[in-house]
């Protein structure tokens, strides 16, 4: 009854971030037999290697859903939305960090903050959209640009993130990397 009304994500990610808390904060990892010891080597685990296991399938899920016909007919606004409506929003998400926040981060640390929250994921908005019986060209433009916009986040974020670590890029650099 505690979560009645929430989606399910939102209930998974909170009872995640509970039980870490509670076994990291009081320590109990190692009491706990074979769940601490899952825990912690789930902790271990390269973010990398999820990454490339868990994306891939999902997208390929979306993609294999799409009607082809009506994707043909709303590309050019997906990726309107997907490039340059992505990067615009990094650049304002990046410019809102370095203002308004009391941190004094440098501006690089907060483009690639930037580029990880920038990407929209309107799953549970296309399940809704499906629900109610909404225009299917309005959820095929949606469900397209969620899957696009996840690549130029990734790309920005690679980029920024390789410049706060020193890399030196010039923009030809740049404007290639963003095309590939």
């Amino acid at each position: 009854k505690m979560f009645k009304g929430l989606q399910q994500t939102v209930v998974l990610f909170l009872l995640g971030c509970i039980c870490s808390l509670v076994l990291r904060g009081i320590g109990l990892e190692g009491s706990l037999g074979a769940f601490g010891r899952s825990y912690g080597m789930w902790m271990l685990i390269d973010p990398h290697l999820l990454l490339f296991t868990l994306l891939p399938p999902l997208l390929a899920g979306d993609a294999m859903s799409i009607d082809t016909n009506l994707a043909m007919r709303v590309a050019g606004q997906c990726l309107y939305l997907a490039g340059p409506g992505v990067v615009v929003n990094a650049a304002v998400t990046a410019l809102f960090l370095w203002v308004y926040l009391p941190y004094q981060w440098p501006f690089l640390l907060c483009c690639t903050l930037g580029a990880i929250l920038c990407a929209t994921d309107p799953v549970a908005v296309v399940a809704l959209l499906k629900e109610l019986g909404a225009s299917p060209t309005l959820t095929v433009q949606i469900q397209g640009e969620s899957l696009l916009n996840d690549g130029t986040a990734i790309v920005l974020y690679t980029v920024a993130y390789n410049m706060l670590k020193g890399e030196p890029y010039d923009i030809g650099d740049v404007l290639l990397y963003l095309m590939e």
